[in-house]
């Protein structure tokens, strides 16, 4: 059965004060939560990526996210492309 893309967190996104984010591929929220597994596996296998172009514009207007704070967020891209089944089945458990 093939992997539903829009339940696989794609992206980690840290904000200060804030707990951090969790998106699928199209930058839509799927939690307010990341387990400790998924901090873990975003800061040493995903790839750091600003929040601060077009592409992030519909996630920053509805959570509301300031220009001047884009550019400070960390956020990271969890998922490269490459992964099997197997691998999105596994982070959509972290």
């Amino acid at each position: 059965m093939p992997t539903n893309l829009d339940v696989i967190p794609h992206y980690l996104v840290l904000r200060a004060g804030c707990e951090p984010y969790v998106l699928n591929a199209d930058r839509r929220v799927l939690r307010r939560e990341a387990s400790r597994l998924l901090h873990r596996f975003a800061k040493t296998r995903g790839a750091p990526t600003s929040i601060a172009n077009d592409a992030w514009n519909a996630f920053s207007g509805t959570e509301s996210i300031p220009p001047a704070e884009r550019t400070e967020m960390r956020a990271y891209a969890l998922v490269g492309g490459a992964e099997s089944e197997h691998q999105l089945q596994l982070l959509a458990g972290l």
